[in-house]
């Protein structure tokens, strides 16, 4: 039997944030990770931390302008949570680059969601400055492998270059990163945090899947059994859930979440096993219904390198706020503001004729405008279309091959280009905001909206995807865990897509699941620390 003062389940930041302050304050600490790989959703994501009056920022910010940005943006959440993250965001930002090689840069190009609301900013973010992957091996054996490109280059760098808009990729400085071992984005901060948590002496076991909370007489969470040979773990002081959403669970999607969800865009670890977990120990639950809903594409052939071999979607990012591209239903019918960030929650409306999802199927439809200048389905621009993409040369015969009527897309995209010509869309409002032209082409002459005109045309199918579930025990400003009498469940707490979120129902900001998972983890760390009555942290931590 293994013991520590601290059990953390899950690798992801939420998870490394946890074990790192926990250990930060004098812990022994001990991370389980269920899979081979360390990070889980974190190491595939940009990495982008939504954190509002950091020390980074060249606009001015205060926690008040941030309070009044999530009440307009995300009314109805609990207060006490939305101002303890806000408050405390700026502070783990500083910790992280105190307490591991972590150094982050601003993000000025990446700007909040609704950035017109009152106390919206245009410069909220940060991310991970290149870092060497050191003595870590492989990246490709050590992380998740992300659906894009490899990350070498910062969220800003991407902007900057316009790479999702057509842009020419800086070849000689991605050269230079990949030569020095140098990583970004979601996996450089996994690999940062790795470094930081075994320099602070945290034990750390992959291939080792937790399946219950043990409980002491007196009804406190005291450990887990996992996976190995019902190997248990002892946790003196109290366990951290981080091991994620349900994304990839099959019956929990289908009874708990409000909308589809088909096309999860995160590797096939999220099960619910934290969820189950809280249950079986009397958690109450919130938010069950949410997931950060994104917009998903498949590849043929493309898959994750489990054993199943599961498909590895992609978000929908070209296809969505590019021009010369717009979406249809089934009916063949625009539904949505295509290039807004909250898109795919148009998923998720029911046609009161046949209690069905109105708007799936769905297609983005383009042309040859779109397929000369931009990606699509990572297919490069101006390369030859693989048999699997959907071609025609009139929208007549593109419509007969998605089973859509003819007369209907004609007259869908005939009104689409004729607004699209004028610059302004009547019918959805795309491209009028400061977030969807941050994410268009600024060479354009509008940065959303183009026609759809010139054959060949295509059709690509978009799913219904997620970047993770937002349903989970409800916890409390320490990261604890609640029971249905609304009291802390002893020695339990819950971070990151494991937990309640405390934002929602859509989101507001790119990287608010990062910068939620490393606040409330770093908060559940430091309670912990700050609770075990002696300190037992070793000097160097392990990897096994």
């Amino acid at each position: 039997m293994i013991e520590a003062d601290v059990v953390v389940i899950g690798s992801g930041a939420a998870g490394l944030a946890a074990a790192l302050a926990a250990a930060d304050g004098g812990a022994e600490v001990v991370v389980l990770e269920a899979s081979s790989r360390w990070g889980g959703s974190t190491a595939v994501s940009g990495g982008q931390v939504w954190a509002p009056a950091n020390h980074l920022m060249s606009e001015a910010d205060s926690v008040e302008e941030a309070l009044t940005y999530c009440r307009a943006a995300a009314p109805g959440r609990d207060e006490d949570l939305v101002e303890t993250f806000v408050r405390t965001v700026p502070e783990v930002v500083r910790f992280l680059e105190e307490r591991s090689p972590i150094q982050f840069v601003s993000a000025p190009a990446y700007p909040d969601t609704f950035v017109e609301l009152p106390g919206g900013k245009t410069s909220r973010h940060v991310e991970v400055a290149p870092l060497d992957i050191g003595d870590l091996g492989d990246l490709n054996e050590l992380v998740w492998p992300a659906p894009f490109f490899a990350p070498v280059l910062t969220n800003q760098e991407v902007l900057e270059h316009y790479l999702f808009a057509g842009g020419p990729p800086p070849m000689e400085l991605i050269a230079q990163r990949m030569s020095a071992g140098a990583v970004t984005l979601g996996a450089g901060l996994i690999v940062g945090l790795l470094h930081g948590c075994r320099k602070a002496g945290v034990h750390l076991i992959r291939d080792c899947r937790v399946t219950e909370l043990t409980r002491d007489t007196y009804g406190r969470v005291d450990g887990v059994r996992t996976d190995r040979a019902h190997r248990t773990v002892r946790a003196h002081c109290g366990v951290v859930l981080a091991s994620g959403g349900f994304e990839h669970d099959p019956t929990l999607r289908t009874e708990l979440l409000s909308g589809p969800l088909t096309h999860p865009v995160t590797p096939p670890i999220q099960h619910g096993d934290g969820l189950r977990m809280a249950g079986q120990v009397g958690a109450a639950m919130a938010y069950t219904g949410e997931y950060w809903s994104w917009p998903a594409c498949q590849a043929p052939g493309r898959t994750w390198p489990d054993v199943a071999a599961t498909p590895q979607p992609q978000l929908t990012l070209p296809e969505r706020s590019l021009p010369h591209v717009l979406w249809v239903n089934g009916a063949g019918r625009r539904f949505v503001n295509e290039s807004s960030h909250n898109c795919a929650a148009a998923f998720a409306e029911i046609d009161p004729n046949t209690h069905g999802p109105r708007n799936l199927p769905a297609w983005a439809i383009g042309d040859a405008q779109f397929r000369a200048k931009y990606s699509v389905v990572g297919i490069p621009a101006g390369t030859p279309a693989p048999d699997w993409l959907i071609s025609a040369d009139s929208l007549a015969e593109l419509a007969k091959l998605i089973d859509v009527d003819p007369a209907a897309l004609a007259q869908t995209i005939t009104r689409f280009n004729r607004m699209a010509e004028a610059g302004h869309d009547d019918d959805f409002q795309r491209g009028r905001t400061y977030y969807e032209h941050a994410f268009g082409d600024p060479e354009a002459a509008h940065p959303n909206l183009g026609t759809v005109c010139e054959p060949p045309f295509f059709a690509v199918p978009v799913y219904p995807g997620a970047v993770g579930t937002k349903g989970g025990p409800r916890t409390d400003r320490r990261a604890r865990v609640l029971d249905w009498s609304g009291d802390p469940i002893p020695g339990l707490y819950a971070a990151g897509n494991a937990a309640a979120a405390v934002f929602g129902p859509g989101t507001f900001a790119g990287g608010l699941t990062i910068a939620s998972a490393l606040t409330w983890g770093w908060i559940a760390g430091r309670d912990l620390a700050a609770m075990c009555p002696t300190s037992r942290g070793c000097a160097g931590g392990s990897t096994t």
